[in-house]
């Protein structure tokens, strides 16, 4: 029997998933995050003493914000994060527009840079950053102001279906009926009479105006309002994930809400506050409140839930979006859903496990040493600076000698050396130093930022070459490690929801700009094409490093184009040449390459095609000498084969009396030994007569083969070139 799950039972599920799952406010992973925080503020560390140092190291800091460029310029350097790579030949050319539509949505509809930026900061302080994607098909209401309309404009705009009139004023319109009174005054002057039309009017309101415009929308999550199940080690694998959010009734009842609902819903009481925002706000020693009366901007705390339920009893467990208020005491939202919209990287992943290791961790408790190192030093040389006395009681003046001050006076009653002492303190700065470059070292080791990449090594050029290159491409392999765990979990999975997303949602035809023209994207016809991979693209070695390399291949490149006389292929092309010169300027920071160089498949189709060189004078001289001298013996060979045809002519002509006398001779009944005669001797002339003919057809053929040599016919030498083609007359 199918059982299906109630309401409440819902309401326990989603209740029990939020209390137990990571995340939630309390547990070891917020103070962990809310640690990282502090450090790399530079907070106090909690051990300081009145009168004492309290300088803080900033190691946390100084190591991210260092990570932090190097990991913008790989995804940043050119308008392609990610490349779409077919898989089969035919979408190669769906994959160039797949490839430049999705890098246009996530650059031009949301702010790329921004996004990226926040999103891996998070991952390099908070273990983990999170960024949600998803199609926002939302209502915009917007409220317009217009004046002085008259009445065909106020008309077309009330028309539009979007529109609704809060507020409208109209007046008439004195101008249009002083035009109109002198107008009609004026005809009847003239004998016509005006039939009275109605008063012009001038219109003032005030409209709202709703637009639905669908688009994908990323945005990033505080690492505090993300919620896993504790069991999860991956965002699609997980039974529960959620969002926790602050909501006012007013965007509640906005976002389509029940107003009656709404109303009787619980304030937060700020429980969003936690710790960790308030290290991120730097706002420790002040309560947020909120004393506004307006009850509609109250905030309600709300659950955006994605969990897998057997809803309908089948034993298969679905997924579905619960949104509700408070731990799931109130749903205002059940519906099923496709995906988890929620996209997760981190710098250190840990095997089988969802959130892995900060930057941030590696570096704290250097932070720690050196912050007391530094502090017990400080100290020190301030002990060193201002050196205690021991006097005799009653012998020194004990106000002049606490005043310090140069040239200061100090009272005594006996000689100052009988009477004061110095006291000798031993300084730390031999040990201590060196204890902070091993701290500095143990940092280097640990993340792979060092004082060279910082640029902060003054002794760098006493150093060899070789040597600090090898630190630096240590450093380096690091700094891609992190790339590209980056690129292969987080990044990629974010353009394919973008993919999918567009697939599914966007049914209307867009006209954008990509690659410097206005095309027309369709979506549409990618939905049932999924076969498309993403790939992050993601070099080898600095940008240096890989400009260096591409010089060298592109002058190998050259070499085998001059072995190849100048053509193209066998070995190399002119695209080829083009690629190379394209990831150069890439891989220098710069965009647009069709401002430095020519896309050889357009060049092809602007090349003009080269025309013969034209002939000299002497040449023109010597072409007209020969054109006219064929043209003589073209002549002459036309009169000879006019004179062939009418004799061939007159000869069939005899021939064909003869035939003619011949059978009416056989009518008459001649003798017929006579018949038989004259017609053996008209067989005679007729056999002569027929070779005579074909000899001139076939002096008639070879005339013809002349003639048409000479104008130049396919299969035999052309005419010279300015001269006219010979007509067979």
């Amino acid at each position: 029997m199918v059982k299906k799950i109630s309401e409440l039972e819902i309401k326990s599920i989603i209740s029990s998933e939020i209390n137990n799952s990571m995340g939630f406010m309390g547990g070891a992973l917020s103070e962990s995050r809310k640690k990282s925080l502090e450090y790399y503020m530079g907070e106090k560390l909690g051990t300081e003493v009145d009168g004492r140092s309290q300088v803080v190291s900033t190691d946390v800091s100084d190591t991210i914000e260092t990570i932090l460029p190097n990991l913008l310029r790989v995804f940043t350097s050119s308008d392609q994060v990610v490349r779409c790579e077919p898989v089969k030949a035919e979408d190669v050319e769906l994959a160039d527009q797949v490839t430049n539509y999705i890098n246009y949505i996530f650059n031009k509809d949301n702010n790329g840079f921004s996004i990226l930026y926040t999103w891996f900061k998070d991952a390099l302080l908070e273990k983990n950053g999170i960024v949600k994607v998803y199609w926002d098909d939302a209502e915009k209401v917007e409220q317009e102001t217009y004046e002085n309309l008259n009445d065909q404009e106020y008309e077309l705009l009330i028309a539009d279906d979007d529109v609704e009139v809060i507020q409208e004023e109209s007046f008439p319109d004195t101008y249009t009926k002083e035009q109109y009174e002198l107008f009609k005054a004026d005809m009847e002057s003239q004998g016509q009479l005006v039939e009275d039309i109605a008063q012009p009017k001038i219109h003032n309101c005030i409209i709202k105006r709703t637009r639905s415009s669908g688009k994908v929308k990323i945005e990033n999550i505080p690492p505090e309002e993300f919620l896993i199940q504790r069991s999860a080690k991956t965002i699609e694998d997980a039974s529960f994930v959620a969002q926790r959010v602050l909501k006012t009734r007013s965007d509640l009842i906005e976002m389509g809400y029940d107003e009656d609902i709404v109303d009787n819903l619980p304030t937060s009481n700020n429980i969003l506050y936690n710790d960790e925002s308030l290290v991120r706000n730097s706002t420790i020693d002040e309560s947020p409140t909120d004393d506004s009366p307006d009850d509609s901007t109250a905030e309600i705390e709300i659950f955006e839930c994605y969990v897998k339920v057997d809803m309908d009893g089948d034993g298969v467990a679905e997924l579905r979006k619960i949104i509700c208020a408070g731990t799931g005491n109130v749903i205002l939202e059940n519906m099923p859903c496709d995906f988890i919209p929620f996209c997760s990287l981190t710098p250190i992943p840990m095997p089988h496990r969802f959130y892995g290791r900060s930057v941030s961790e590696l570096v704290e408790d250097v932070q720690l040493v050196k912050s007391t190192v530094m502090r017990q030093l400080l100290d020190n040389m301030y002990l060193t600076n201002n050196n205690r006395v021991a006097i005799m009681d009653g012998m020194v003046n004990l106000d002049d000698l606490l005043t310090s001050r140069p040239g200061g006076v100090v009272r005594t009653k006996q000689p100052p050396s009988q009477v004061m002492m110095p006291m000798q303190n031993q300084t730390i700065s031999q040990q201590a130093f060196p204890l902070l470059e091993y701290l500095d070292t143990v940092r280097e080791s640990r993340t792979g930022v060092t004082r060279y990449n910082q640029g902060m090594d003054a002794d760098a050029l006493n150093k060899t070459a070789t040597g600090v290159n090898a630190l630096m491409s240590q450093s380096q392999m690091r700094m891609e490690l992190i790339a590209r765990v980056f690129a292969e979990t987080g990044v990629k999975d974010l353009f394919k929801r973008i993919f999918e997303l567009t697939c599914k949602y966007q049914d209307k035809e867009r006209v954008v700009e990509l690659n410097n023209q206005f095309i027309p994207v369709k979506p549409t016809e990618w939905r049932n094409r999924y076969n498309i991979s993403i790939t992050v693209g993601l070099g080898t070695g600095s940008s240096e490093q890989q400009i260096g390399m591409l010089n060298n291949i592109l002058e190998r490149q050259l070499q085998a184009f001059q072995l190849q006389g100048g053509q193209e292929y066998p070995m190399v092309s002119l695209k080829n040449i083009y690629n190379s010169l394209a990831k150069i300027i890439e891989n220098a920071g710069l965009k647009n390459v069709e401002n430095y160089f020519v896309n050889p498949d357009q060049g092809k189709s602007m090349v003009q095609p080269k025309q013969p060189p034209a002939p000299t004078p002497i040449e023109k001289i010597e072409f007209a000498r020969i054109a006219s001298e064929e043209k003589r013996k073209l002549a002459s060979l036309e009169l000879e084969l006019k004179a062939i045809k009418g004799s061939n002519a007159k000869m069939l002509l005899e021939n064909e009396i003869k035939m003619k006398e011949l059978e009416l001779k056989y009518n008459a009944q001649i003798d017929s030994a006579q018949i038989k005669a004259e017609a053996d001797l008209n067989k005679m002339l007729v056999a002569e007569s027929t070779k005579d003919f074909r000899d001139a057809q076939q002096s008639q053929q070879n005339l013809q083969k002349q003639i048409e040599s000479l104008n130049g016919q396919p299969g035999t030498s052309k005419a010279p070139t300015g001269s006219e083609p010979i007509k067979q007359g």
